[in-house]
C-alpha cells in the first residue's frame, strides 16, 4: 500500500542458500515510484507461482492479425482450436489452446508497440514485454554469432518506433501448440507460448502435453547486453534485408 492508501501487487522473490535467505527481490506488476515508501498489507503464497509463470507467458494484443496456412491474415480473437497457422519450422499446425484475458496495462503488464514498418511489419504490432521476435540475419549487425535470433521487445524500445504504452486495459491472447512454434503475426515472425517450468503453474491443468518441445530454439535468444541499444531496431531491420 502506498502513502495515497492505494493498494499495488509485486512479486516478492526469495533467493534461498543453504536454507537461508540470500537475497530479496522484488517484481513490481504495476507502477511503483522510486524512493517512496510501500507497506506490505497482504501476502498470497498459493497463488505466488501462477503469477510469477503468467509474466512469462507470451501474449499478442486484441486485433492482431495472424497467418493461416492458407495465407489468410486473421485477427487473433477470431481464431479458434483446430485451426491451421503457418508455422516457419513445421508448416501448418493446429492450434492446442487459445487463452484470452484482459489486465490492467501497467508495469510488466504494459504491451510493446512496434510500429507499422519497423521491422518490416505490415500493421503496428502490439505485444507483450517478454514476447521475443524471431529474425533471421542476412548478415549479422549485433554480434549474436548466428543468423537466427530471437529477441524480447522489451529490449527493443526506444521510444519512436517501439514504445511501452502504459495506462487503461488490455485483451491480450496466448496461442499454444503441441510444441513451441515461430508463426507470423502482422506479417513478421514471433514465438506462440513455450511451457516450462515457470509457465506450465499459469495454465489450466491439461492444456500443456508433457512433452511440449522447445529444442529448435533454445539457442536463439539475444542477451540484453546485445539488444538493449538505442539503434537496435535499425540494426535488426538492415540486417534482415541485406
Amino acid at each position: 500500500m502506498g502513502r495515497d492508501n492505494a493498494t499495488y501487487e509485486a512479486l516478492i522473490l526469495v533467493e534461498v542458500e543453504d536454507d537461508e535467505a540470500a537475497e530479496v527481490y522484488l517484481m513490481s506488476l504495476a507502477n511503483l515510484r522510486p524512493e517512496t515508501d510501500y507497506r506490505l498489507v497482504g501476502a498470497d503464497r498459493d497463488t505466488a507461482a501462477a503469477k510469477f509463470g503468467d509474466v512469462a507467458c507470451v501474449r499478442f494484443a486484441r486485433g492482431t492479425h495472424i497467418t493461416l496456412a492458407s495465407g489468410a491474415q486473421v485477427p487473433i480473437e477470431d481464431l479458434k482450436i483446430g485451426d491451421h497457422v503457418l508455422t516457419r519450422d513445421a508448416g501448418p499446425q493446429d492450434i492446442r489452446w487459445i487463452g484470452g484475458t484482459t489486465l490492467r496495462a501497467v508495469g510488466d503488464y504494459a504491451p510493446v508497440v512496434i510500429r507499422e514498418g519497423a521491422l518490416f511489419n505490415s500493421r503496428d504490432l502490439v505485444l507483450f514485454p517478454d514476447h521475443r521476435l524471431f529474425i533471421y540475419q542476412r548478415e549479422d549487425r549485433i554480434g549474436a554469432g548466428r543468423s537466427e535470433v530471437l529477441v524480447k521487445v522489451r529490449h527493443l524500445i526506444n521510444g519512436d518506433t517501439v514504445y511501452q504504452q502504459d495506462g487503461g486495459f488490455v485483451d491480450y491472447f496466448q496461442i499454444l501448440f503441441d510444441d513451441h512454434q515461430i508463426i507470423y503475426a502482422e506479417g513478421i515472425a514471433a514465438e506462440t507460448l513455450l511451457v516450462d517450468a515457470r509457465t506450465r503453474a499459469a495454465l489450466p491443468d491439461g492444456v500443456a502435453s508433457d512433452d511440449h518441445n522447445d529444442t529448435p530454439h533454445q539457442a536463439f535468444e539475444v542477451t540484453e547486453s546485445l539488444a538493449n541499444r538505442p539503434d537496435v531496431v535499425s540494426l535488426l531491420k538492415k540486417a534482415s534485408s541485406s
